[in-house]
């Protein structure tokens, strides 16, 4: 349908030129007979165009057989114009067309020599669109298969950096159960059943790159309970997540690195008890999650640290310049880390 529609317009056209031609010589010609004329040469054409376009997909216009490709297309040509014109000489007499014979040898005979050179780029016409069609759609399958590789890409390095962060709170952990072990046994037992409970839901969401808030949070809050064991009463937190936000989908295991790090870089380096604060809370489109300690605070020139700067690199790769990431000293001390996500509720 496509080509016969092309080759339909491709008449139209070449006749409207006839006849607006002819009426400005003064010449008369009846707009059926010209247009009868264009429409029978571009119906042959139209069905020469399926053999020209399996030639090219079966002999591309490129290395490293691009001269035995010119060579068949060459043959192609003048087969496919002879024909053009063969077919045309038949249909000659009945349409009206000019330079008609008594015989159809006649006919044929006499297009030979005055339009077997302006039917050969026809052909090569035909040729060429398919060529430039076909590059086109290479051009946009490796558009897509770099696309789809770079998506894989991303993920590979979403999947290296989350789990880049789970070892940290795992030693922790279990240094944590070792002293514990020795002074408290029951203690001890207590939070290797919350830190087997953490391991378990951490590897049942291994794959997903995004979970609830919901879920982020309850993690979260068994990973509070195991450092406040680890801390010995000096830690205090409080966590302010309004309902309606907890449907919303957060980056897997985004918060722990954060209070990780306000717990190693801040409550560590005291004497006396420190105090953690998680808040979060929707502001139009966007999703505002908070994580601030009591702590010393940022020294001056300070490097980002591996939690940090994985945290940085995975909101990077899941939205791109749709999120904000600071992390900053505050006025009243400790620091403050947000994170700033679009507001989203389905996978």
């Amino acid at each position: 349908m496509i080509i016969l529609a092309a080759w339909a317009l491709v008449a139209m056209l070449f006749a409207g030129q006839a006849w607006f031609a002819a009426q400005v010589r003064g010449e008369p010609l009846a707009w059926t007979r010209v247009s009868a004329i264009w429409f029978v040469w571009a119906a042959v054409w139209a069905a020469l165009t399926p053999i020209a376009l399996r030639l090219e997909a079966r002999y591309p216009l490129q290395r490293p057989r691009l001269l035995g490709s010119l060579a068949v297309h060459g043959v192609a040509s003048a087969a496919c114009a002879l024909v053009n014109l063969a077919l045309f000489a038949l249909a000659a007499p009945v349409i009206g067309a000019t330079q008609v014979e008594p015989t159809w040898l006649g006919t044929f005979s006499r297009l030979l020599g005055t339009t077997l050179l302006l039917n050969l780029p026809v052909y090569w016409l035909i040729v060429a669109a398919a060529h430039g069609e076909r590059l086109v759609r290479a051009a946009r399958e490796k558009d897509r298969r770099q696309l789809r590789l770079e998506a894989q890409l991303a993920d590979a390095r979403l999947q290296t950096l989350r789990t880049q962060l789970q070892p940290h709170f795992l030693f922790n952990a279990l240094n944590t159960i070792a002293v514990l072990m020795r002074e408290d046994v029951d203690s001890a037992e207590r939070i290797l059943l919350q830190l087997s409970a953490l391991l378990r839901r951490s590897l049942d969401s291994s794959e997903a790159h995004e979970v609830t808030l919901g879920d982020e949070i309850a993690f979260l809050e068994s990973y509070l309970e195991i450092e406040q064991a680890r801390f010995a009463g000096r830690l205090s937190y409080r966590i302010f997540v309004p309902d309606h936000v907890l449907e919303a989908r957060v980056p897997n295991l985004i918060l722990q690195p954060l209070v990780e790090n306000a717990l190693r870089h801040g409550l560590a380096t005291r004497a006396g008890p420190g105090h953690v604060e998680i808040k979060a809370q929707r502001q139009g489109d966007s999703l505002l999650l908070r994580v601030a300690d009591d702590g010393r605070g940022l020294p001056p020139a300070t490097t980002e640290r591996v939690g940090l700067a994985n945290t940085r690199a995975r909101l990077r790769l899941l939205y791109a310049d749709r999120q904000r990431f600071d992390v900053r000293n505050s006025d009243d001390g400790g620091v403050v880390a947000e994170i700033e996500l679009p507001w989203r509720t389905a996978p």
